[in-house]
């Protein structure tokens, strides 16, 4: 996994996150983020959900987040 998706993976462990947020922690833009989300889909159990709020700044919207494996 690359250093930045396994740093967006860090970021959205078990901490429901928005995409502006991801975005701001990682410094990448709304294409590059997206992709990511994409590759990590492909090896983990991505969650999203629509009007959740986001831990990071609080807006109720769409958020993304990885359950811990058991």
């Amino acid at each position: 996994m690359p250093e930045r998706a396994a740093l967006m993976a860090v970021l959205i462990l078990e901490r429901p996150m928005c995409l502006d947020c991801m975005e701001t922690k990682t410094g990448m833009d709304r294409h590059e983020t997206e992709a990511y989300l994409q590759r990590i889909r492909t090896v983990l159990h991505l969650r999203r959900s629509h009007g959740d709020r986001c831990r990071m700044c609080g807006t109720v919207g769409t958020v993304y987040w990885l359950m811990q494996p058991a």
